[in-house]
């Protein structure tokens, strides 16, 4: 499951999303990947990784595994996105 943050590769909001789902999920982060115009973030969460993506023209996005239903929706409510699947 992709879960569209923001259209715009802004950095800032990333870390910002970055410190909220860390926090409001509980997880650890096992590997931050980061490039000129891409980013890379992998939180541990429980058994699962949920992947923080910031591309340059695609914007930032979290991305979820299929398996992971509670968290996507957790990450919506943190992200107050519309709910999701």
């Amino acid at each position: 499951m992709r879960i569209e943050v923001s259209e715009e590769a802004d950095w800032k909001l990333f870390e910002d999303v970055a410190r909220v789902i860390e926090k409001g999920l509980g997880g650890c982060w096992k590997e931050r990947l980061d490039s000129p115009d891409q980013r890379y973030w992998d939180l541990l969460v429980d058994e699962h990784t949920v992947t923080l993506h910031l591309e340059h023209y695609l914007g930032i996005s979290v991305i979820i595994p299929d398996s992971a239903d509670d968290i996507v929706r957790k990450v919506c409510v943190l992200l107050k996105q519309p709910t999701c699947g």
